[in-house]
């Protein structure tokens, strides 16, 4: 065996995955392209999570059929992560990237993850709060599967359908390539970083039984060094990041300070407030927030029905069940909308 292929990290199985709340579409790549389908209901009375359930159930199917599984790249039902596409033409190429992390913050809440992908004169955004990413990695690592792409399926201009499994060969075609967009923005290494540190580690044991035990002492303490200034800078890194995170949060507040100021707020309606202000995204815009005895009303504009739909969905979820879109209408291009939220 070639010692550099024996270090090397093993990408000739990858599999491609995509679920759309009913079924699972897998595209598994070897030296060929195999595809599988499977029903699949989520159990609410589960202890796991839903991630953790569509994970487990990935590394059965695989099980089952004798699959290798390892690299894993999945494509997310539209509208799971925040997305925007805008030209850039006229944004200078070094801004893009902050151009880019700026959008994410503001609307994928602190520590937004994300990724974007150009073309032509445009750019593609999508963010997802870090929160979820880590639930996504995690439930994968529990079954021994890497996780290591992660992407909503951007919009296309051709007149072919987009069927579940094209989403899943995007998601493979994204681990196997090694390129955007990918919101977990992580290299993929062609090397096999534990059979290399194993094998570091054996070969520095070895050496140092045949070295004094001064050279041993200097080792242990320039170790000592490196681990101390690595705590330090460490250090500096935290206290920008906790930054980024205040500056946002204050940005936040302000945005919804004019929106709550004269209204009577109990705890429970603020405690909706910060929920649905934790999906608030670029597509939805509140005009006016009302407090009647226990309902609160929300009254704003969308860019298309569908922008209202999934934010009605996405408040019933994550704020109250009793969310009721009380009126919608076109005015001047605009959907004009207002959603009451009943607390018992």
């Amino acid at each position: 065996m070639d010692i550099l292929n024996f270090f090397r990290e093993d990408l000739s199985e990858i599999l491609g995955v995509y679920f759309d709340e009913e079924k699972i579409y897998l595209v598994r790549l070897t030296d060929k392209i195999e595809t599988a389908e499977f029903n699949f209901e989520i159990d609410l009375n589960s202890k796991s999570s839903q991630i953790e359930q569509l994970a487990e159930k990935i590394k059965l199917i695989g099980n089952q059929r004798g699959w290798k599984i390892s690299k894993v790249g999945v494509v997310l039902r539209d509208g799971a992560a925040v997305t925007f596409q805008t030209e850039f033409k006229n944004i200078p190429s070094d801004e893009i990237a902050n151009a880019v992390k700026i959008w994410a913050t503001a609307h994928a809440q602190n520590n937004a993850r994300y990724t974007s992908m150009q073309t032509d004169d445009e750019i593609w955004m999508e963010a997802l709060p870090a929160s979820i990413v880590e639930e996504y990695i995690s439930a994968f690592e529990k079954n021994s599967m890497t996780l290591c792409a992660l992407t909503e399926f951007p919009p296309v201009e051709n007149e072919r359908p987009i069927t579940p499994f094209n989403r899943a060969v995007f998601a493979a075609d994204i681990v196997k390539n090694k390129k955007p967009p990918n919101i977990l923005n992580t290299k993929i290494s062609t090397w096999n970083i534990k059979k290399i540190s194993l094998t570091a580690a054996a070969i520095f044991l070895i050496a140092l039984t045949g070295f004094s035990a001064k050279l041993a002492d200097d080792y242990f303490s320039a170790s000592k060094r490196a681990e101390t200034a690595l705590t330090r800078l460490n250090s500096q890194n935290d206290i920008f990041v906790l930054k980024q995170n205040l500056d946002a949060v204050t940005a936040r507040l302000n945005q919804f300070e004019g929106l709550i100021f004269t209204q009577d707020i109990n705890s429970q309606k603020f405690n909706a407030l910060v929920k649905f202000g934790k999906i608030f995204d670029g597509r939805i815009i509140l005009q006016k927030i009302k407090t009647t005895g226990e309902t609160l009303e929300l009254e704003g504009a969308a860019e298309s029905p569908d922008a209202i739909k999934l934010y009605l969905s996405r408040l019933k979820t994550s704020v109250s069940s009793k969310v009721k879109l009380t009126s919608s209408k076109e005015i001047d291009g605009q959907f004009i909308f207002t959603i009451n939220i009943n607390f018992p």
